[in-house]
């Protein structure tokens, strides 16, 4: 799964933008108090290497996976709300472990364990009835967690925060669209140094109401980490 580059799924959130602000019309209010739970598969598509021996070398290569994802929002309060975000995903792994002084050469596959939490408070400004634009402030948290081959340790963990700007309308009754840009100090990670950075990621998704109260989610985020999800979200609200 390659991630789309960043000028392009630019220019397709402003036709989407554009197309939402003209055509949407009679339509419900949108909602900040949900539960969604959904598959995610993800792509990360990064290498390391590590000495953890005089003469010992330890190369992994990490491709893409799949695993959870949950994510809510509450709210509103005078157009604030609360939201947050937990994914993890096992990450298909290869390594090789060379020994130079033996001769030893081992190739190893395996999973790893990649955790993503995010959590922090949102403000919406309504545009019309059904069209919000709106910003977020979060606490990014990312875990990579590798375990060992041959005594080196890959492990990763970083907190910082982030921020997003997006946009939500409603198509009719039943169809939410909405699109962001995201930015984190947690996007990046270069598993040879151990060193996080930063990242801009471009996110667009659609939710279609199937029965009052539970709707079908789809969304992908393109980024150094892209990551595609699909599942269900339920309607907190007490409307």
């Amino acid at each position: 799964m390659r991630p789309i580059q960043h000028g392009a799924m630019a220019r397709y959130f402003l036709i989407i933008a554009l197309v939402a602000s003209s055509y949407a019309a009679d339509a419900q209010d949108l909602r900040y108090s949900w539960l969604d739970m959904s598959y995610m598969a993800q792509d990360v598509g990064r290498s390391g290497s590590l000495s953890p021996l005089p003469g010992q070398v330890v190369d992994i290569s990490a491709t893409d996976g799949a695993g959870v994802r949950f994510r809510g929002s509450v709210g509103t309060w005078k157009n604030f709300y609360l939201v947050f975000d937990y994914g993890s995903t096992d990450i298909d792994l290869k390594g090789v472990v060379t020994n130079s002084n033996t001769g030893f050469v081992q190739e190893i596959e395996d999973e790893f364990d990649y955790t993503a939490v995010r959590g922090g408070i949102g403000l919406r400004f309504p545009l019309r009835y059904d069209t919000d634009i709106f910003g977020e402030v979060t606490y990014d948290s990312l875990d990579l967690d590798f375990g060992s081959f041959a005594g080196e340790d890959f492990d990763m963990g970083r907190k910082e925060i982030g921020g997003t700007l997006g946009a939500r309308t409603m198509f009719g009754d039943h169809v939410q669209a909405y699109l962001h840009a995201r930015y984190t100090a947690v996007g990046d990670a270069d598993l040879t140094t151990g060193i996080f950075d930063t990242d801009t990621l471009f996110g667009v998704g659609v939710a279609w109401e199937l029965i009052r109260g539970l709707s079908l989610v789809g969304d992908y985020e393109s980024g150094e980490f892209s990551s595609l999800s699909i599942g269900f979200r339920l309607d907190l609200s007490e409307e």
